[in-house]
């Protein structure tokens, strides 16, 4: 950032946010971590893995310790022979400098493989699902009787939770499969926290069904933060995921019986890297802001934008009013509901932005780029006006709900 870096400590101890009555903090209730020796003996209830059995794992951008549970499958005994895997990427480019090995634990007489959703050479079509996704998925699923996945299941603004399912697709989808799919994150029932009546969550499962052997894929679940593990599920991918989603909801879920008129997010890590991935903090808390208030986005983004594609459609279209209006779901391109969900935000509150992109950057975006006096100043007065202020200590890991 183009200020020396705040911690939260220090933020909370020059305003003496503490002793406010008006403030709110959240963040994930984590708790003890397993040990890694009670994360083993749950592993233990996974058969020994085959050789050239297939390995699905998360990609860069999300936090799950691929490797330590590679590690730990290897020392309870679980893999002890040549194993092949697969990053599933859906539409993400993975960096050409991250070590393969190291990253997915995997051996040197292991094959690592990348997905790519544009090798139309490596792709093949399952079926259609009943909101017409045409699933076409990596052809590596079909060439393994053993696939074990391995993935961490947390809130997903429009998903409902990350985790389960999404190890296929979008992980191992095809580019247009995913953006059909994703097509559906505009219709209002696809939502945070939200699987039962969730169209894009249950699209993705319906086209995961169209897979054969989709019963006999082994799956473990995780709740986590960065190496710790907090939750460990195992079973077949929906029982594992069912289970892990039902520990997340308590884990990230943070229920409140009021709004808020201002909200202040300090993106976690690996979140913090794009102001792509960052605008899931402001998707995880904006139930609970009021229409007319203020939502501070404070995220690094030493990576920039991210995927150029929605930015590039708002930039287009150049008002939130004009978003909202053009953007639907008959019409939809990639990208399009990550600027509708922003420009809705947009429309009715104001925007503040702290990190490395640029002022003309955050304008584009509906955002207000300032500095952490500013913040201050700003916090200062609202406070003095007995304003109820939010912090989420974790933006983009956080969920804040109103009590029904």
């Amino acid at each position: 950032m183009a200020e020396k870096e705040l911690s939260l400590q220090t933020f909370y101890k020059r305003l003496e946010l503490t002793n406010s009555p008006g403030i709110k903090i959240i963040k994930p209730k984590f708790g003890k971590h397993i040990p890694d020796n009670e994360l083993k003996s749950i592993l233990q209830k996974i058969k020994p893995i085959r050789e050239n059995s297939l390995i699905i794992v998360n990609d860069h951008d999300r936090s799950t310790p691929t490797a330590k549970i590679v590690n730990l499958l290897r020392s309870a005994g679980i893999l002890i022979k040549p194993s092949n895997f697969i990053i599933a990427t859906g539409t993400h480019k993975f960096p050409n400098n991250i070590d393969l090995v190291r990253f997915t634990g995997a051996k040197i007489d292991d094959q690592v493989l990348i997905h790519d959703c544009d090798d139309e050479e490596e792709l093949i079509y399952l079926g259609e699902t009943k909101n017409g996704t045409e699933i076409v998925v990596n052809s590596v699923l079909m060439e393994y009787d053993d696939i074990i996945t391995i993935n961490s299941v947390e809130p997903h603004y429009f998903a409902g939770f990350t985790g389960g399912i999404k190890s296929l697709i979008p992980g191992l989808a095809s580019r247009k499969t995913i953006e059909k799919n994703h097509s559906l994150a505009i219709k209002p029932e696809s939502c945070i926290l939200k699987t039962d009546s969730n169209p894009l969550h249950e699209d993705l499962w319906e086209g995961g069904k169209l897979l054969k052997s989709l019963q006999k894929i082994k799956s473990i679940q995780i709740v986590n933060h960065n190496e710790q593990i907090f939750y460990m599920s195992v079973g077949t991918l929906q029982k594992a995921f069912n289970q892990c989603k039902n520990q997340s909801f308590k884990i990230y879920g943070t229920p409140l019986n009021k709004k808020f008129d201002h909200i202040i997010s300090f993106v976690a890590n690996p979140l913090n890297k794009t102001l792509y991935q960052a605008q899931k903090a402001m998707e995880n808390t904006k139930n609970i802001l009021k229409d007319n208030g203020t939502f501070t986005l404070i995220a690094r983004c030493d990576r920039g934008i991210g995927n150029p594609l929605f930015f590039q459609r708002m930039k287009n279209l150049q008002t939130p009013e004009n978003i909202v209006s053009s953007l639907t779901f008959e019409k939809y391109k990639f990208g399009d509901h990550k600027a509708y969900y922003w420009a809705e935000l947009a429309k009715r509150a104001r925007l503040f932005y702290i990190g490395d992109i640029s002022s003309s950057e955050a304008s584009d975006a509906f955002m207000e780029k300032i500095s952490f006096n500013q913040l201050f100043t700003k916090i200062e007065k609202w406070i003095k006006k007995n304003q109820a202020i939010l912090i989420d200590e974790m933006g983009g890991m956080s969920v804040a709900y109103l009590e029904k």
